[in-house]
Formats: structure tokens, C-alpha cells, sequence
């Protein structure tokens, strides 16, 4: 057994050290925790069964934030019993996932009340310990399985029944039997008179697909629920529907009320890429800032540049501004610390790809396969963007695949597996339409030449020079066209620039220079001495 008691105030961390000794937990197995500098540490080299904080009232939800970001940062081991010295919280934010097991004592507490609450911590400690190896590996069923057995075989533990209802219900909702969660917390919603059997019956309806049920549930007991819970089950109810906007403004205001909490920044920034936000997705990253646990804010700088990088390119092109930046966040990050392999070979090729050199981002991708960015989720959708742009469909699905295999250092929640799910679908249905929207302009630009439309199969090569500029072969067809029109509209500085542009493309191709470099001299030659007299004089500096 190994406790932590997580220390800021002297008397009371005597009261619970003598009551603890008093109980038969002898010194080794309690770790002090004095300063909040050591705390990263002792939780990165202990699986504790059980931490002690406090909740401050002067300084809101220390204690509880505190759980939030070690929760995060996956510092926590799953069936650890969280017990929070404080006054009772009623906002739905303790635990910070039905991972773990809660329990609360009121400051100021008598004798009598902390000796009741050690012994009812060191009962559910010795309960949950079996549980501790299949809930890490993630074996819900076995766990499921085990907490019957506990009740069973252990009359005294009945009276910790409704903790190990709570957990069992949401080891169901991980194992995604919707089915049997929905049966239990039925049960359970009948058997304790708390608001967590609510949420877990809607979220169960929800995966489902009872969808209507799960509404009609949600408005007849929001009285009884926390006001954050029943935005959470609001929110969770409109991304069943794909609401995304008012799915947005919801979560708006939960962020108000807890924009200290991770996972509504997670949340945040998977909505807002079913959104296609750019703006949003990065707020939230920014946003996401750890109180408690800075030396990891090199790592959550790293994540935010990986982030702002795929997002450069998810979508759109970026502009000359928007690159700038881009490379300023890369420049930066390199002097501050050190990427690991994939993430800065992903990143050199993306910038290779934004000055043209395709090729040579190219054979960086060929070298650092997908199947070897397993360690992060971002780096795998930076892979997943990087391909995209640099004209890899069937690479760019490799990398979908991987994410879509991708296991977070902490069971998500339901929401967030959810969002997850939704996020990899449209990524794919995204790569699916830009096959499809290539074909098509192809087969446009083909049909306009065949008509000696040329006007037309410009506009259809400026489309694909603007959605697909990785594609040598259709810079080389636009810059052909240039030789019979420009394009309507455009005067001869602009159509210099486009030139331009189409030659920094094929100047980085040696397969098509080793295939074309003559004709390609010639038609450059062509186009530009036809430009020349209509240029502006260039002015002396």
C-alpha cells in the first residue's frame, strides 16, 4: 500500500499521519508531499493507491484542479482513491473521471468524523487494489467482473457500494457495452440518490443512438443535476445531433466557468476542427495552461507548434503571412528544446513543402514512415496533413489509420471518445472529397482544352495550382496553357508572379526536369519574352 498526502497545512497533516499510524499504516507506505516542486516526481515514480489534498476556499479549486491536470498529464493511476479535504462540491467537478474513486472530508472535521474517514479510505484502498492491474491495462470487462466479486465475497464492503457502482458504470461506458451501462445506471438511478447514475444513463442512451430518450431524460431531472453536468449532457446530446455551432456555444460557457479544466480544452479543439477553425483550435491550445505541473510546459509548447502547423495546411493554403509565423513558433521551438525524430522530420518537410520543394519533403516522409509516429496523436495528425499537402492521399491514410488506432496515456471520457471518432470520420471524408475534387478538375481542364476553351482550363489549372500545388504535372499543364491566353482579367505583373511561382514549383522536380528540362526552357523563354514589353519598367533603388 502506498499513500500520498499532499501537504499545506501542518496541523492537519499531523491529525491524518498520527490516525493513519493509529490504523496500522506504518511509515513507508505514507509519502509526504511538502513542496508542489515534487510532486511530478513522486507521481511519475509511484502507482499510489491513494492521494490526499486539500481544497483551498480562498484560492478556488486548487485541490481540484490540481487532480484535473495530474489527470491530464496521465499521473494518475487508474482506481487510485482521491480523498479531498474541503468544504462539499456540488458543481460536478470531483473526481476528475469516474476513473478513480472519491471521497471527501469537510475542514474543520472532529476526531470522530477524520476516524471514520480513515477507516472508510483504507477499506476502499484494499477494495480497489485488485482492480488497479486491469483498469491500467484497460480490461474493463475483468474489472467489471472483479468489482461483482469484491461486493460479493466482502460483506463489509458493502457499504461502498455506490463507489464501486459509479466505477463499475463507467468501465462499462470504456468497454462501449451501451447496452449493459444502460441497465445499471437505470439501477442505479433507483438505488442512490446522487446525480452520477443521471449522466451515466444519458451517456449510455446516447451510445445507444436513443437519442430522443436520452433529451427527454435530460430535461425531466436538470433540477436535479449540477448545472455543469447538465451543460456537459447538452453538449454531448448536440454532438449526437452534429450541431456543432450551438455544440460551440455551449461549451463556451463551460469554459467560463472552468477555463482552467483540460478537457474542456480538449473538447475545444477537437469541435474545433469539426468546425474547421483555425482560430478557435489554436485559442484552445493556448489556452491550455498547467498550474501545478509547469516543467511539462515545453512539451504543451511543442504540441501547440505541431498543432498550428497541421492546421496550416488541413484545410487551405496558408498565406505569406500565416507561413511567417509558422516558421518564427518552428525557429523558435528548436532553440528552446529538442522534437523528437518524427515530429521535426514531419515539420522540416512541411516547410520544404511551403518554399516548393516537394521532392525533397517528399523522400523526408519516405524516410520516417507513418507507422512510426506512434507516440503522439498530433504528430500522427501533423503526418496525416503534411501528406495531404505534399500530394500523398494513400500516405496521408496510413497516418489516418494510425490515429485512428491511437490510445491516449488516459482512458478518455465519453465525450471526448466521441469527438475523437467524429474528428478521424471527417478527416477521411476530407481526403475521400479531395481525390474526388482532383479528378474533377482534371477532367474539367481536359474537356475546356479538347473545346479550345483555354480561358476555362486556365481557371481549372489555377484551382489546382491553389488546392493541389505539390502536383508537378499540373504547374507544367497551366504553365503550357500560358503560352496560348492569360488568364481573363489579369495583367501582365500578375501573370510575371504566377510565372514565377510555377517555376519555383518545377525548379524543384527532378523527375520532371529529367524528363522535360528542354521544353520547359523553351516555353519559360516564350511566355516571358512575350511578357517583357508589357511590364513596368523596373525602378532604380
Amino acid at each position: 500500500m502506498q499513500i500520498l498526502l499532499i501537504e499545506d497545512d501542518a496541523m492537519i497533516s499531523s491529525a491524518l499521519s498520527q490516525g493513519l499510524g493509529e490504523l496500522g499504516v506504518n511509515a513507508s507506505q505514507l509519502r509526504h508531499c511538502k513542496e508542489l516542486a515534487t510532486l511530478p516526481a513522486l507521481l511519475g515514480q509511484h502507482a499510489f493507491d491513494a492521494i490526499i489534498c486539500r481544497q483551498y476556499q480562498h484560492q478556488a479549486h486548487d485541490g481540484i484542479r490540481l487532480l484535473h491536470e495530474a489527470h491530464y498529464l496521465g499521473l494518475l493511476a487508474p482506481g487510485c482513491v482521491l480523498w479531498l479535504l474541503g468544504e462539499e462540491d456540488d458543481a460536478g467537478q470531483f473526481p476528475p473521471s469516474d476513473l478513480y474513486f472519491p471521497l471527501r472530508l469537510p475542514v474543520p472535521f472532529t476526531t470522530e468524523q477524520l476516524t471514520n474517514g480513515l477507516r472508510e479510505l483504507l477499506m476502499l484502498i484494499e477494495l480497489t487494489r485488485p482492480l488497479a492491474t486491469p483498469m491500467a491495462l484497460r480490461e474493463w470487462r475483468n474489472a467489471c467482473a472483479r468489482c461483482e466479486d469484491l461486493l460479493y465475497q466482502h460483506s463489509r464492503h458493502k457499504g461502498l457500494g455506490p463507489q464501486i457502482d459509479r466505477v463499475k458504470g463507467y468501465m462499462l461506458l470504456q468497454e462501449q457495452d451501451h447496452f449493459q451501462a444502460t441497465q445499471h445506471y437505470a439501477m442505479c438511478t433507483t438505488e442512490h440518490d446522487a446525480w452520477w447514475p443521471r449522466k451515466g444513463l444519458i451517456l449510455a442512451l446516447l451510445g445507444l443512438n436513443r437519442l430522443e430518450s436520452a433529451r427527454k431524460d435530460l430535461a425531466r431531472n436538470q433540477a436535479r443535476l449540477p448545472a455543469a453536468i447538465y451543460q456537459e449532457l447538452s453538449l454531448a446530446c448536440l454532438l449526437h445531433e452534429a450541431q456543432w455551432e450551438p455544440a460551440w456555444a455551449t461549451l463556451a460557457q463551460l469554459l467560463r466557468k472552468y477555463p482552467w479544466q483540460p478537457e474542456w480544452r480538449q473538447v475545444g479543439i477537437l469541435l474545433a476542427l469539426l468546425l474547421k477553425e483555425e482560430g478557435k483550435a489554436l485559442e484552445q491550445a493556448r489556452s491550455l495552461t498547467l498550474r501545478f505541473f509547469s516543467e511539462h510546459r515545453f512539451r504543451i509548447s511543442i504540441e501547440h507548434v505541431i498543432l498550428s502547423a497541421s492546421l496550416a495546411v488541413l484545410w487551405h493554403n496558408p498565406t505569406a503571412a500565416r507561413i511567417a509565423t509558422l516558421r518564427q513558433e518552428c525557429d523558435s521551438l528548436g532553440q528552446a528544446t529538442t522534437l523528437r525524430d518524427h515530429e521535426a522530420a514531419l515539420l522540416q518537410a512541411l516547410m520544404l513543402g511551403l518554399d516548393y520543394r516537394f521532392d525533397e519533403a517528399l523522400v523526408l516522409l519516405a524516410r520516417h514512415p507513418p507507422e512510426a509516429a506512434r507516440d503522439h496523436h498530433l504528430n500522427q495528425l501533423l503526418g496525416f496533413a503534411v501528406s495531404q499537402f505534399c500530394g500523398l492521399p494513400q500516405h496521408a491514410r496510413r497516418y489516418l489509420a494510425q490515429l485512428s488506432q491511437h490510445q491516449a496515456r488516459v482512458a478518455p471520457s465519453p465525450l471526448l471518445q466521441r469527438l475523437f471518432r467524429l474528428v478521424i470520420t471527417e478527416l477521411g471524408q476530407q481526403l475521400e472529397h479531395r481525390e474526388q475534387r482532383l479528378a474533377s478538375l482534371r477532367q474539367g481542364r481536359q474537356e475546356a482544352i479538347s473545346a479550345g476553351q483555354h480561358q476555362v482550363a486556365i481557371q481549372y489549372g489555377l484551382t489546382l495550382l491553389e488546392e493541389f500545388p505539390a502536383l508537378p504535372g499540373d504547374a507544367w499543364q497551366l504553365l503550357t496553357l500560358l503560352q496560348l491566353c492569360w488568364p481573363s482579367g489579369m495583367p501582365a505583373p500578375g501573370v510575371a508572379q504566377l510565372v514565377d511561382r510555377l517555376e519555383r514549383r518545377l525548379n524543384h522536380s527532378a523527375a520532371f526536369l529529367g524528363q522535360h528540362a528542354e521544353a520547359y526552357q523553351e516555353t519559360l523563354r516564350q511566355i516571358r519574352s512575350h511578357l517583357a514589353p508589357k511590364l513596368p519598367p523596373l525602378t532604380p533603388h
